[in-house]
């Protein structure tokens, strides 16, 4: 999976978060947090 964020390869087991029905996984809880501020940014 890629990090949406950074778009750095990250594990299944990783910082995660649910939008829209969907996970999303994230390299760090800094990329996690940048997303929770403007998710529609990222999600293509």
């Amino acid at each position: 999976m890629k990090d949406p964020v950074c778009g750095m390869e990250v594990e299944e087991k990783g910082v995660s978060l649910k939008y829209n029905n969907k996970e999303y996984r994230f390299c760090c809880a800094t990329c996690r947090w940048a997303f929770e501020q403007n998710p529609d940014q990222f999600v293509k």
